[in-house]
């Protein structure tokens, strides 16, 4: 099992957990959300990370956000379970060789914290980005994350994650990456 307590790129995989656009306005702060989550996958996707996703029952409640498609590895896979850690995702992260998994999506509590106890349970390790995980109460986003961490899943946020990828300044991708943290930082501000 990899180290819990590095982002290494080569042992790392981001699943995005049901960002959908008719559960969107149902999360608090969810443009929020979405901008992390574009910088977080953008910044995954440059440093050569596989981008997976899922989407729960998305007949009744819709596709993905779609200005997040672009950056994913594979189609989101649809699921009725409120795990995302099914079969079809365990096979993929098996397949290439991705021990670490980084979970974004909604929501907190529910979806992304069942994915995770599975993950941890199927001996993956298991990075939660909390400024790319929401859910409909910030009570509720807590107790997901508290009850993560109790069971061994590693903190993040979308910065702490693009620059343990990156590595150093000399990454190839760090001009243009950092310029993305530092613009967002400072739209953070501004609001």
């Amino acid at each position: 099992m990899p180290s819990p307590h590095r982002l290494q790129p080569e042992e790392c995989a981001v699943l995005v957990i049901d960002v959908q656009e008719r559960l969107l306005p149902a999360v608090q702060h969810g443009q929020k959300l979405l901008e992390s989550l574009e910088l977080l996958i953008r910044s995954a996707r440059q440093v050569g990370l596989p981008v997976l996703a899922t989407e729960q029952y998305p007949k009744g409640l819709g596709l993905t956000q779609s200005s997040l498609l672009p950056h994913f590895s594979q189609p989101a896979e649809a699921k009725t379970r409120f795990s995302a850690a099914t079969p079809a995702i365990i096979d993929f992260l098996h397949r290439d060789a991705r021990r670490m998994v980084v979970l974004a999506g909604m929501e907190t509590h529910i979806c992304v914290l069942q994915t995770a106890l599975d993950l941890l349970a199927e001996d993956f390790a298991v990075a939660v980005v909390e400024d790319a995980t929401a859910a409909g109460r910030s009570a509720d986003h807590a107790a997901g994350l508290a009850r993560m961490y109790q069971a061994g899943v590693v903190p993040a946020s979308v910065e702490m994650a693009v620059y343990e990828w990156l590595g150093g300044a000399e990454h190839p991708a760090f001009k243009e990456l950092a310029g993305a943290v530092r613009a967002r930082r400072n739209q953070v501000e501004q609001t």
